[in-house]
């Protein structure tokens, strides 16, 4: 475990463990990415009341098995026998970061940034044509 990931220990109980997954190589949630991501929260299950799961984490291993480039009913058949007690390895706040390093990555290409310093070039000539012919009309039919 290192730094950007945490364990997280939960106890399935009788409203389950409240949570709803995405994602895997079959049927990837974030572009670029295959992993398993938390999509939904219930406020009744076990991990809205311990608190630390969030919506967007990324789950690494439950109960020590990886999920990493599984297909997405693989986790699914996981969680089912996982057991009363489901320990994760989650790395919080995965699919932001991921999602920003993607957009910065997109974004920082320079032909991105051509299209971007351009992009009011249209807009502008069209208002100024507007303007002009209105201006000649104007002066014209006056």
């Amino acid at each position: 475990m290192d730094s950007s990931t945490i364990e997280i220990e939960l106890e399935r109980g009788e409203t389950g463990l409240g949570f709803n997954i995405r994602g895997g190589i079959d049927q990837p949630y974030i572009q670029h990415d295959s992993g398993i991501f938390v999509t939904k929260l219930r406020e009744d299950g076990a991990a809205a009341k311990d608190g630390r799961l969030k919506i967007g984490d990324k789950i690494l291993t439950i109960n020590g098995t990886s999920v990493e480039d599984v297909e997405h009913d693989y986790a699914v058949d996981l969680f089912i026998k996982a057991g009363n007690v489901v320990k994760l390895l989650v790395q919080p706040g995965a699919e932001r970061n991921i999602m920003e390093l993607h957009e910065s990555a997109v974004y920082n290409r320079p032909s991105d940034k051509a299209k971007d310093t351009t992009s009011w070039i249209l807009p502008i000539t069209v208002l100024c044509t507007a303007v002009i012919g209105g201006l000649y009309l104007f002066k014209k039919y006056r």
